[in-house]
């Protein structure tokens, strides 16, 4: 199997390792990785995934270019809605009983629009999911939610925050370099007034704009953000003839996780914005059938033998384009990283 690696942590190996070790329950996250890591290459199917990717909010203020929801809505498709708690509940019950260990509360739309996310996350935590996290522009972070996440147990957050302040402005409008900067400086400050470790700050660029200034970036968020990183711009169109695949990729999610949209529909991959091939809705089925239904288990046919292009989400997909590898200089050490054709 081939797995191409999209993210790039800026910071020493050394200081992320100590973050986990800080965390505890270090023998579940070893399990948890083998899982991940392991398992897809052998086309083991793990009984029930270890991962759910649950949308709690398919609405975003933001245009950002790059985002496959800004090509829908150009177009007139767009989703827009919260997730039921009623639905969220469900998910959790069956994903305590099923012992996942981690949860991330974003996909299209940003986490911090829904009116109960912090009860959501508490809930999560309260429940005794190991790991909850969400990914976020940050752009709503004020300093009462700030307080209600840390208080909540969350584990981790990354804000999206596109390179230096002319990028950012242009790219995350209408949010502002500044304000989005002040916004992360406060989460970190009242949660080290608590004295305690979580959540775990991250933050992430696209590369492109950060190319060649990656050690400024990085110290940029000293003492800031616990872990930096940059992702390779990827294509995100809605139009087949933009992407440029890797005939050779076989991707591991359909043995790693499974996305539930915020009207409960499962979707194969988070690279289905527009929803184009569901296996199931969580509302009717549990997530260990759709996991083990029939639409599932063709998807993972198609893709181990190397017919994953039969499937519409995969010719709309970035991460199984080419990508081509090379070194970087960050702080004096060498980093091989990849970028996409």
């Amino acid at each position: 199997m081939k797995i191409n690696h999209n993210y790039f942590a800026l910071n020493t190996t050394a200081k992320n390792l100590i973050y986990f070790v800080r965390q505890g329950h270090i023998w579940a996250h070893i399990k948890d990785r083998i899982k991940w890591h392991i398992y897809p290459r052998f086309y083991i199917v793990p009984d029930f995934p270890t991962h759910l990717e649950v949308e709690v909010s398919s609405m975003c203020q933001l245009r950002c270019p790059m985002c496959k929801s800004t090509h829908m809505r150009e177009v007139g498709i767009s989703f827009s809605q919260h997730m039921d708690l009623v639905l969220y509940y469900k998910i959790i019950k069956e994903a305590v009983r099923e012992k996942v260990y981690s949860i991330k509360f974003s996909w299209r739309g940003e986490p911090l629009l829904h009116p109960n996310i912090a009860h959501m996350v508490w809930y999560a935590k309260r429940s005794g999911i190991k790991d909850v996290a969400f990914l976020t522009n940050g752009h709503a972070l004020n300093t009462k939610m700030a307080g209600a996440l840390v208080n909540a147990g969350l584990d981790w957050i990354s804000i999206s925050f596109d390179g230096f302040k002319e990028d950012y402005d242009k790219i995350r409008y209408p949010a502002k370099f500044e304000d989005t900067f002040a916004k992360v400086q406060f989460l970190r400050k009242y949660r080290d007034s608590k004295e305690i470790k979580k959540p775990q700050i991250r933050v992430q660029s696209i590369w492109s704009v950060i190319r060649g200034r990656e050690t400024e970036f990085l110290k940029l968020w000293e003492g800031v953000a616990d872990k930096v990183y940059f992702i390779p711009d990827q294509v995100r169109t809605l139009d087949e003839e933009d992407y440029k695949h890797d005939l050779s990729y076989i991707c591991p999610n359909p043995w790693q996780r499974i996305c539930i949209a915020a009207n409960g529909n499962v979707v194969q991959c988070i690279t289905d914005y527009t929803e184009s091939v569901v296996l199931g809705n969580v509302n009717e089925q549990s997530i260990k059938e759709i996991w083990h239904g029939e639409k599932m288990n063709e998807f993972r046919r198609l893709m181990r033998s190397g017919r994953r292009l039969e499937n519409k989400p995969c010719r709309l997909c970035g991460t199984g384009n080419e990508m081509v590898e090379e070194d970087i200089n960050v702080e004096g050490r060498k980093m091989h990283v990849a970028r996409y054709k």
